[in-house]
């Protein structure tokens, strides 16, 4: 019969006593405020307030409504409370925690990978362009640099990452970024606002990364495209070869779906972008391969991207024994191995392209 805003209007009616007063702090005119207190009122058959002096006072069923509505708003508003706590549980389920040593590790990877993965990240000039889940802007850098006509506004729901992301847009002077905290189930932006949507290395650590899609579809224009970067631990191998070092890496994919993610879900990209709706969906398989030859790899990829990562689970790994401690350290010695003399390491980067029909379906 009524709406949650005609509660709130009787609410704020309620405490301040005049229309000019409620409809101040409802941020609306008093006529929009008289309008739809007289949509309630037409909805509900009767009156709800006596009008007398300027002054508006609760009719019977009036003041019954209005004890009504502040148990109902208080009920909204810790519903309200516990979406948030989820919200951010949500982000604190991000498997690599938000330390220092996850930030550099991070830049380190992007570094390391930029010319495998974005030497084809270009967007036509004046494009506005949303990287969902930017992180501490590790990618972000790299995008906005090599697309300086074009607008970005990267979004995450971490808002100790935006921090560090700020400080670093600030840093390399990018005026083409812009920041904001942003849930990818439930964006803010209106349909069909950006031209070109970049999300990379967030599928994975998500529990329905369809949803995902389809929340970033909404915000695309037709014609638009999307741009998705994701690793696959599956394709990991290496030489000297090791079950001990295998096993740390299957810890990683484990600990990630036991957090709700698929550290595999590079291989997926293709039927989960045609599975939304996308079109003229291309994905490439992005190695890197690296061995004694590519020393800048070696140190950049298999020591600080990979190996840091895999070594930086090991509490979690214990806590939920996983593995014995003993077992866990001799698969990262093993791992350290492959970037020593002789030794040679592979993974593999999935990024997926495609395009929003121009007529949606």
């Amino acid at each position: 019969m009524f709406e949650i805003r005609h509660l709130v209007l009787v609410d704020a009616i309620d405490r301040h006593g005049t229309l000019k007063r409620a409809a101040q702090e409802l941020h609306l005119s008093p006529s929009a405020l008289s309008h739809q207190l007289k949509q309630l009122e037409s909805t509900l058959g009767i009156p709800v307030f006596h009008r007398s002096g300027g002054q508006l006072h609760f009719t019977a069923l009036g003041r019954e409504l209005c004890e009504a509505a502040r148990t109902i708003l208080g009920q909204v508003k810790e519903i309200e409370e516990r979406v948030d706590t989820y919200k951010t549980t949500q982000a604190d389920r991000y498997i690599h925690g938000y330390s220092a040593t996850e930030t550099q590790r991070l830049y380190d990877q992007a570094h390391s990978i930029a010319d495998f993965i974005h030497w084809d990240s270009h967007w036509e000039s004046g494009a506005h362009i949303l990287e969902a889940g930017c992180g501490v802007g590790a990618q972000t850098q790299t995008i906005a640099r090599q697309n300086p006509t074009c607008t970005f506004v990267g979004v995450d729901l971490s808002q100790k990452s935006l921090e560090v992301a700020a400080e670093l847009v600030k840093d390399l002077k990018l005026s083409n970024v812009e920041l904001q905290r942003e849930d990818l189930t439930r964006l803010s932006f209106p349909r069909h606002h950006f031209d070109h949507v970049f999300v990379c290395f967030v599928l994975e650590h998500v529990p329905a990364p369809r949803d995902i899609l389809r929340e970033l579809w909404r915000v695309l224009r037709p014609g638009g495209t999307i741009t998705v970067v994701e690793g696959d631990h599956g394709s990991t191998y290496f030489h000297p070869d090791s079950a001990y070092a295998r096993q740390v890496v299957a810890a990683q994919v484990e600990l990630q779906a036991q957090n709700g993610g698929d550290a595999n879900i590079g291989r997926q990209l293709y039927p989960l972008l045609r599975e939304v709706g996308f079109a003229e969906v291309g994905v490439s398989p992005r190695q890197i391969y690296v061995d004694d030859s590519k020393p800048a790899l070696v140190q950049g990829f298999t020591r600080d991207t990979f190996t840091a990562m895999i070594r930086g689970i090991a509490e979690e790994v214990y806590a939920k024994k996983l593995l014995p401690e003993h077992e866990f350290q001799r698969g990262i010695r093993d791992l350290e191995r492959t970037a020593a003399g002789g030794g040679t390491f592979c993974y593999t980067f999935f990024k997926g392209v495609a395009i929003k029909p121009k007529e949606e379906t």
